[in-house]
């Protein structure tokens, strides 16, 4: 082992045993952490992907809770209907035992009409038992079957409300990063920035032309050369007037 790979260890070591003893330190930390945590699952549930890990779990405990109040029901719905079949049974080997206890009677078979009726006073014992039974049976498929029903309609309700919490929350996602999207469009095109650049480039060189063109047409050259043209100008209309005059125009 290297002496780097020791001093990890026994600051890894100093730091469980700081816990340890530092009782205050170890909730500080621990709450820290929860709170984190917290904050974690807050906005990973605020996610369409967090947020179906979250429903298909939650989906998973009511299924599973489903399927063992169904399997319950099935139980129950078994062992009543057996009870019935029993019940029948015994009230069939009742009247039997009585037919042949009366057939014992008529004979003067007072032996065996002793056996028969200790068989048919056991018979009648258990025939109660299985009359209270049935009701017991009868009162738990009621209750469990509306645990199944409850179960089944929580479980259809929770997978509802996936389907709609899933398309609000895809459908704001896609709000929130189409406005992100614009937003940025709006403050990070350079382009756009260029171009206003450019018009304020063009209109600074605007004003610096207008100006340049005043002060032109204000300065003493340009006034000497408007005089020099209007006397060019003069000139060539007394040249022409001239000319017309000689030809008798």
């Amino acid at each position: 082992m290297s002496n780097f790979m020791f001093i990890i260890i026994l600051l890894v070591v100093i730091v469980v045993v700081l816990l340890l003893i530092n009782k205050p330190l170890r909730k500080q930390l621990l709450i820290k952490f929860k709170g984190r945590t917290d904050e974690m699952m807050n906005i990973d549930a605020s996610t369409p992907e967090g947020a179906k890990d979250y429903y298909n779990a939650a989906i998973r405990e009511k299924e599973e809770f489903y399927n063992k109040a169904s399997a319950t029901y099935a139980e129950i719905s078994g062992k009543l209907d057996s009870a019935r079949k029993e019940l029948y049974k015994t009230n069939k080997d009742i009247m039997f035992v009585t037919q042949q206890i009366n057939q014992c009677i008529d004979t003067d078979n007072d032996s065996d009409a002793m056996t028969y009726a200790m068989k048919k006073q056991t018979l009648e014992r258990k025939l109660e038992v299985l009359k209270s039974t049935i009701t017991e049976f009868e009162e738990a498929q009621k209750h469990q079957g509306e645990v199944r029903d409850t179960a089944a309609s929580e479980l259809t309700k929770l997978k509802e409300e996936k389907e709609r919490v899933i398309f609000q929350l895809e459908a704001d996602s896609q709000i929130i990063e189409m406005h992100q999207s614009l937003d940025n469009l709006a403050t990070n095109n350079e382009s756009t920035r260029m171009l206003e650049r450019v018009r304020d480039g063009a209109k600074r060189q605007r004003e610096r032309a207008e100006g340049s063109r005043i002060a032109y047409e204000s300065s003493a050259q340009a006034a000497d050369r408007r005089l020099e043209r209007e006397s060019q100008d003069r000139e060539a209309r007394g040249l022409v007037e001239e000319m017309k005059r000689t030809r008798g125009k």
